[in-house]
């Protein structure tokens, strides 16, 4: 579907569908384009809502026929919940819930009113572009057959309705912004959702390649050999198990060709994760297809990070592998030795993923001299228990980072929790035979445990660890985000790499917010590079 910003009025507009955000329980305000509409309506929207047909809560939705009295045939309204407890995602969803809406209706266009809030055009529109392009997402690659709306028209447009020139170019730059990054979660969400038989450590390379050819990034792909050349022993170990060779996928966004140091991004890419010789329970297991979805998502922002043109560099590293049983896996007891020259007492093969992650954080510590590093995995199942699906686990080294971590998780939906990594935990991973073992004794802790276990490869790099494994996938299906991967962390590392404050500038890296308590715009944020505001108590 394409997004489209249109100088037209609401009455006029011949889209199929006109959908109008309205708040719970207000009255419409003077001289505002959903008041001059339900004038031109005969009072049919006030009514309605009066009626209390339509509650207007956050993602309800009615339909309403106009009767010839605009030139749209239809109405949809869509609940915003009520004005006090608005927030940007309120809109986000709002835009999903319409989408997938009208969707079913099998019509071609629809519009879109934008409603009274004190956000800028530019970040409206991004959320209404995300909220919609993300909530119609699917993947079709592997159906030989459609439902029975096989026939029906699919929805093409959604126009954006602008009331001037200035209107026009704020909100035509905000649809840009929420398509690129948009897309970049559609391409995790279909690697993470694509089953292990295709998607494969090769397979992650090659679309990283592809990935560099069409955009201003540089690939580079270490090999099994190169692995060994730098004594890669952990991301071998985890490796050694599957015919599918490992890769360390590099992609490099330098603009203008800097070389400062640079935001180093590392996701996890465990393409299936049996548990190898610790081996899973049956039960679910075909989920795991899902477990490199931190490198998904590392994928994702750098494609997004080069079409938005970001300014600074960054690099991401994705560490992939296969975990499987076979006579040639690891096994418990193992003792293998990282690139760092730790060794490491393996008493636990499905606590495979802070073993790849800790070569490649060493590659990055050594080759890359990184102004501070942030890794992303489906690590634990601990921190499934501890915050469920709704907050990702978060702990590290670099205070700063978090603090912007935190204020872009709440912006975006994709909320963070710090958890301790107090020097105690630490101790809990000591090994009687080697430097370090790869879990804890029992079960207590075990999502910081494996924290604990990567500071120990990251040396006195700023660094920040992101444990996904209770939000990158979803069992229900939720306004933007359908059953299946959820391609978290795109949104928030966009977000709060646009927040960071580059390092020359004499600023500390603290939480930038508007007068209102609102998170700032993307545009707002370029107009005031290097300066931090208070964060919001």
């Amino acid at each position: 579907m394409k997004i489209t910003v249109k100088r037209d009025k609401f009455d006029s507009t011949k889209a199929d569908v006109l959908i109008v955000p309205v708040y719970q329980d207000t009255p419409f305000e003077a001289g505002s384009p959903v008041t001059q509409l339900d004038a031109s309506l005969d009072g049919l929207l006030r009514d309605y809502l009066d009626s209390r047909d339509f509650s207007a809560s956050l993602n309800s939705t009615t339909l309403l026929r106009t009767r010839g009295r605009i030139a749209a045939p239809r109405v949809l309204l869509a609940g915003l919940g009520k004005p006090d407890m608005f927030q940007i995602d309120h809109l986000r969803q709002a835009s999903a819930s319409a989408a997938t809406t009208v969707q079913k209706l099998g019509v071609a266009t629809m519009a879109m009113l934008l409603p009274a809030t004190e956000l800028d055009l530019e970040t409206q529109a991004q959320a209404v572009a995300e909220g919609a392009l993300l909530g119609l997402y699917s993947l079709k690659t592997y159906k030989t057959s459609e439902d029975d709306s096989e026939d029906k028209p699919s929805l093409s447009e959604l126009q954006l309705l602008a009331s001037g020139g200035s209107a026009q170019q704020k909100l035509a730059q905000g649809v840009k912004r929420g398509e690129i990054i948009a897309k970049a979660v559609s391409l995790a969400r279909d690697l993470s959702n694509s089953p292990g038989n295709d998607i494969n450590p090769s397979y992650l390379a090659k679309t990283a390649q592809k990935m560099a050819k069409r955009t201003s990034l540089k690939c580079n792909i270490l090999s099994r050999d190169d692995m060994k050349k730098l004594k890669m022993g952990c991301l071998l170990g985890v490796a050694q198990g599957s015919v599918q060779p490992p890769v360390l996928i590099m992609l490099d966004h330098a603009p203008n060709g800097t070389a400062e140091s640079p935001v180093v991004l590392v996701g996890k890419g465990i393409t299936f994760d049996s548990g190898g010789i610790s081996i899973k329970p049956a039960a679910n297991m075909e989920d795991m297809k899902m477990d490199m979805s931190g490198g998904a998502a590392v994928l994702g922002a750098m494609q997004a990070l080069a079409e938005l043109e970001h300014p600074r560099r960054v690099v991401g590293l994705v560490p992939a592998s296969e975990n499987l049983p076979s006579g040639e896996a690891v096994k418990p007891g193992d003792i293998i030795r990282a690139m760092s020259g730790k060794t490491v007492e393996v008493i636990n093969t499905d606590a495979e993923g802070r073993l790849v992650l800790a070569d490649a954080l060493a590659y990055a510590v050594e080759h890359l001299k990184p102004e501070r590093m942030i890794d992303l995995a489906t690590l634990t199942g601990a921190v499934v228990v501890a915050l469920g699906a709704h907050a990702t686990g978060m702990m590290g080294t670099d205070e700063d980072m978090m603090a912007i971590l935190k204020a872009s998780g709440d912006h975006t939906a994709e909320r963070v929790w710090q958890l301790p990594l107090f020097e105690d935990y630490s101790k809990q991973i000591k090994s009687d035979f080697a430097d370090i073992k790869n879990v804890g004794a029992g079960r207590d802790a075990g999502s910081i445990i494996g924290g604990a276990f990567l500071k120990e490869f990251v040396r006195d790099v700023p660094w920040v660890h992101l444990d996904i494994a209770g939000t990158a996938w979803t069992r229900a299906s939720h306004p933007y985000i359908p059953k299946g991967a959820t391609g978290v962390g795109i949104r928030l590392l966009i977000d709060a790499l646009e927040a960071l404050p580059r390092p020359d500038t004499k600023a500390e890296a603290k939480v930038e917010v508007s007068s209102n308590g609102k998170k700032p715009s993307s545009a707002e944020k370029s107009k005031s590079k290097g300066k931090a505001a208070k964060a919001k108590a």
